[in-house]
């Protein structure tokens, strides 16, 4: 995990976890880019969720999902099927900061259109 934390430090990944956050178990990283004047953050919860705050109305799980098959035979026989996603938790600190390492690479700096600001 040090490794990765200080892979992101070269990155421009600054970590602003509150005490309140770390008693918690949550740590949260700021980036170098902002979205309509605020930096891009993502937090990891000790829960198993990693979050992203892009400047929207609220934050949004980035975890991964898998689909789940659900089937119902409604009132007149007639068989209903349908999928639904859900999010895969993250257990483990470092494997939720190393998901996030990833996350950066893959969405932020492998990518043209954003610009550092």
């Amino acid at each position: 995990m040090e490794n990765t934390t200080t892979l992101m430090k070269y990155l421009g990944v600054e970590e602003i976890t509150t005490p309140k956050q770390r008693n918690n178990g949550t740590r949260e990283f700021a980036l170098p880019y902002k979205v309509r004047g605020k930096r891009v953050t993502l937090a990891s919860y000790q829960s198993g969720y990693v979050r992203i705050d892009r400047n929207c109305n609220s934050r949004y799980q980035i975890n991964p999902t898998y689909d789940v098959p659900y089937k119902v035979i409604d009132s007149h026989g007639m068989l209903i099927t349908w999928t639904n996603k859900k999010r895969i938790m993250i257990y483990g600190e470092k494997s939720r900061i190393d998901f996030i390492f990833n996350y950066i690479i893959k969405n932020y700096y492998s990518q043209n259109k954003w610009k550092k600001r």
